[in-house]
């Protein structure tokens, strides 16, 4: 090759034996290698394929087709298009790169054998056994298959599976494996145990493997006495084989295993069986201890490239750190060209965009966590931003596992089950300023969501651990969830042994820490609220406590009064700010509740809701801290509060109709929520509102509107407060100091009910 030599150098097609026409994708496969290796010996570290369409073939022994070095540069012209040919194999990587450092792919189409795959093959059988040398007799009892060759389906017959798909009435077979041909001078073993799927699900391999080239060769044999099949019978036999790893899910357009200091820039990848790319650690050592940092991949960067219609993810990271996801476009994983049809050959779990999930959980990995700062990063420092993720079938992005992870400046796009969502173990995770378009955004644990605007999408609540949420807009969507971990409520005592007892189970493991509230009821006497204490002597159901951990557990001397609780010592941790829920008009009165919490001592403030209902809420039988809820604005919309502190809102009705009696409701009559409400600061405007709970309303105005109160045993106090042009009706009440209406000027009032059911002291009229 008489070139001058510089760092790039532009692959010769025709020096390397290289098709660009879709054509011998063997040759052009050993040709491209080839000319890498060249390459890279000659000093290069830039290798350019020019334009064209380049079929490859995966290589049987590393299941990838175009191995990738160190300090290598492979750039594809923008026209050029590398497709993995037609394949069985449940893996494969049309580029591998592993335990490589300092790489770079940009430009071009990768193209993976999405359309084409084979996912089982067929084997027909004639009349005649084998004999336990391997060699083949005429025994009219048995019958055995065509020969199986293992490089033509390499990765199908890796871990083989056969089903007796005719239904025939026998218990197994016998398999025989040879090298290079059938004969007993080529016997390599054979097993008589072989049992069918799906019954035996977990396949069998090969005497010899790995080594393919010296074990390569198989027929299955099958006792067949007594059924009596015939000739024309046996030649219409067909069984199916498939592998075990029967999803074939691992095939991937770019492979990185442990892969440090990579860029993948500007390439279109789609069709693959598996994922776009993937991201994962170089390898499996028996010995935990031969595992290192390196080998886990770090430093990747992933952007400008457009990732489409793959079968199981977008991108997967299942183990690297530092790697930075950006201006990507990520869309239809999981569905067929359509957009629409998601079936086995188009779709496989879990079908998400991007997955953050390296199961170093069910490894033997030492890994290293907030908590536990000994061991090796896995998934730690990732950085998603100013990508475009839509119409993939099952979600959108979901963190299983990873750490300091952040989105920002994201759009997610479009319906999905998964929605946008981390674990809630995983900690430090950031939401930033991401955009949700019909879809949802799921907080859990300790998340920090900080901007996000919605169209017809929703956040939801989900196990929440301290997550704070705050600048958020939602039009036509929803705020709702729960957030109530840590919370167990008033347990059954043991005085005797100083046992508490739940109905259900409580979750937590011996060491626990928890605390005891009396917000209402009294603790147990020998009990402190102002101590935190350890759970000693668990079960499912109940525990004693001890001042430390593992320690003695405490005495009491009686059961307290019913109304205490027990917690986590750190529960009701879940701060929500400056929330906007919108529609452009309300078109009927019909409840629709889209700021829906349920909520165990949350703190909300600066939340406005127009032509919306709103509902916040505590668990029945609530004894803890308050939920509290400062500055509402609840504009044509209606309003429940249970076990909630309100101040400084405002609810107003400008249509020429109230939404009804109820329109805004503290309390409930229920026995099940006791907790008194208190209103303070706020603004009633055109609505009816109606004191259904124990309730307190302070320095409040009411204007046009109505106040009602529930004949039940619960005591409201309306106080201080202004009212005009308001109706206060308790002609119905027959229970004592139901209703009190102390110190409030009012301005064309009319109150209804007389003493003692409602009283009045101290008020002015204007």
């Amino acid at each position: 090759m008489s070139q001058e030599k510089s760092a790039s150098y532009r692959i010769d097609l025709t020096e390397f034996g290289i098709y660009n026409d879709g054509t011998h994708a063997a040759e052009t496969t050993a040709g491209i290698n080839a000319a890498i290796a060249w390459a890279m010996a000659e000093g290069y570290n830039h290798v350019l394929l020019s334009g064209g369409h380049y079929m490859v073939k995966l290589d049987p022994a590393t299941f990838s087709a175009i191995i990738v070095p160190s300090g290598l540069h492979f750039e594809m012209a923008q026209d050029c298009v590398v497709e993995m040919e037609g394949n069985s194999s449940p893996n494969y990587n049309v580029f591998q790169l592993k335990g490589v450092h300092d790489c770079k792919i940009t430009g071009g189409t990768i193209v993976g054998d999405k359309e084409t795959h084979v996912y089982e093959i067929y084997v027909g059988f004639e009349r005649g056994g084998v004999n336990p040398d391997g060699s083949l007799n005429s025994d009219p009892n048995w019958i055995r298959s065509e020969v199986l060759d293992r490089y033509e389906h390499p990765g199908l017959l890796s871990t083989f599976r056969l089903w007796n798909t005719n239904g025939l009435a026998v218990s197994g077979y016998y398999f025989y494996q040879y090298k290079d041909s059938v004969s007993s001078a080529n016997f390599v073993d054979y097993r008589n145990n072989g049992q069918f799927a799906p019954g035996a699900p977990t396949g069998r391999g090969w005497f010899l493997n790995p080594d393919m080239s010296a074990n390569n060769k198989m027929i299955f044999a099958i006792n067949i006495t007594g059924l009596g099949l015939t000739d024309p019978d046996i030649a219409a036999l067909g069984m199916k084989v498939d592998n075990m790893y029967y999803t074939h899910e691992g095939g991937h357009g770019i492979g990185l295993y442990g892969a440090n200091h990579i860029l993948i820039d500007d390439v279109e990848i789609y069709s693959c069986v598996g994922d776009g790319i993937m991201v994962g650690v170089q390898q499996h050592h028996p010995d935990p201890n031969d595992y290192t940092q390196e080998e886990m991949g770090q430093h990747i960067t992933i952007r400008n490239c457009d990732i489409h219609h793959c079968r199981r993810q977008g991108v997967s990271l299942c183990g690297s750190n530092d790697v930075y996801v950006y201006n990507n476009e990520i869309h239809h994983i999981g569905l067929d060209e359509d957009g629409v049809t998601s079936d086995f050959r188009n779709g496989t779990a879990p079908m998400f965009g991007i997955d953050v999930e390296s199961m170093v959980g069910e490894s033997n990995i030492p890994f290293k966590t907030p908590d536990q700062p000994i061991g090796l990063e896995l998934n730690h420092r990732i950085y998603i931003s100013n990508n475009h993720i839509y119409s993939n079938h099952k979600g959108h992005f979901v963190n299983c596992d990873g750490y300091y992870i952040t989105l920002e400046n994201n759009t997610f796009e479009g319906y999905n089950v998964g929605g946008v969502c981390s674990y809630p173990n995983y900690r430090f995770i950031q939401y930033l300023n991401n955009t949700f378009i019909e879809c949802e955004l799921w907080v859990q644990g300790d998340h920090f969501v900080n901007g996000g605007v919605f169209y017809k999408g929703n956040l939801k609540l989900l196990d929440v651990r301290g997550a704070v949420v705050q600048n958020i807009q939602i039009k036509d969507g929803s705020f709702y969830g729960s957030s109530v971990y840590g919370y167990f409520g008033t347990p059954a005592v043991n005085v005797s042994t100083g046992t508490f007892t739940y109905a259900s189970p409580h979750g937590m493991g011996n060491g626990a820490q928890i605390c005891f509230e009396q917000w209402a009821g009294r603790v147990p006497a020998g009990i402190s609220v102002d101590k935190l204490y350890y759970t000693v002597n668990m079960t499912s159901t109940s525990f004693q406590v001890a001042e430390t951990k593992g320690g003695t557990p405490v005495t009491v001397t009686d059961a307290g009064e019913p109304g205490f609780n027990i917690s986590r010592y750190n529960y009701g941790r879940c701060y929500i700010s400056n929330v906007t829920v919108e529609r452009d008009w309300r078109p009927d009165n019909a409840l629709t509740p889209k700021f829906s919490v349920l909520a165990t001592g949350a703190v909300m403030r600066n939340i406005t809701v127009k032509n919306y209902d709103v509902s916040v809420l505590v668990p029945q039988n609530y004894a803890g801290r308050p939920n509290t809820i400062e500055g509402l604005t609840l504009i044509e919309g209606s309003a429940r509060f249970e076990g909630t502190h309100v101040s400084g809102s405002q609810f107003l009705r400008a249509k020429s109709t109230l939404l009804g009696a109820t329109d805004i409701q503290f309390g409930s009559s229920m026995a099940a929520y006791p907790r008194k409400i208190t209103v303070q600061g706020c603004r009633f405007h055109r609505l009816g509102t109606v004191l259904e709970g124990n309730t307190v309303v302070t320095d409040s105005q009411f204007q046009d509107a109505v106040i009602g109160k529930a004949n039940n045993g619960n005591k409201a106090i309306v106080s201080g407060s202004y009212l005009e042009n308001t109706n206060v009706n308790g002609y119905w009440l027959n229970q004592n100091d139901s209703l009190t209406l102390a110190g409030n000027v009012f301005n064309n009032v009319t109150v209804t009910g007389a003493s003692p059911y409602v009283k009045q002291i101290n008020n002015s009229a204007l």
